[in-house]
């Protein structure tokens, strides 16, 4: 089984992988969909400047190490500790990671809708209280913004609701 190098700025990993080979080669890159739009935007550029072709494959960062259990893999592209776990289970290439983004969590409300007060951890806690529907991703999917926004909800919870 091939093992992954996780990404390292996905331009540069590219070209090191395809470095001295003849004929267009073919990547397969293994990502969290948190970076769909950049990678896929690098992707693309990389395809059009080198001619060789990148096969993306994106999902939660659960959904991506499990591929990456079964699948061989170039370049992947998930969260720190997701790549070091998998650098332990010999999935990933020991000593290869490299932080390349960070990504952030927001609040969104529909057209018109009074915006949240989110300021405080008491005043986040009351805006979820008041909230007549929520959306996230799920964490029982290995969604990492999820299980955060889980925890979080946990340690905001009232015994009442």
């Amino acid at each position: 089984m091939r093992r992954a190098a996780p990404c390292g700025g996905l331009a540069g990993i590219l070209v090191l992988l395809v470095t001295g080979s003849a004929g267009a080669a073919e990547i397969k890159v293994l990502s969290a969909g948190a970076v769909r739009a950049i990678v896929t935007e690098l992707a693309q550029a990389f395809e059009k400047e080198t001619g060789h072709q990148v096969a993306l494959a994106f999902g939660t960062v659960g959904v991506t190490r499990k591929r990456l259990a079964d699948e061989p893999a170039d370049v992947v592209i998930m969260t720190d500790v997701a790549i070091d776990e998998s650098s332990a289970q010999r999935a990933v290439v020991a000593g290869s990671r490299r932080d390349i983004a960070r990504t952030g969590m927001g609040v969104g409300v529909r057209e018109g809708a009074p915006k949240p007060d989110i300021s405080t951890p008491e005043a986040f806690k009351q805006t979820l209280l008041a909230t007549r529907s929520l959306t996230y991703v799920d964490p029982a999917q290995g969604a990492t913004s999820g299980i955060h926004f889980a925890v979080c909800c946990r340690s905001s919870a009232s015994p009442t609701r």
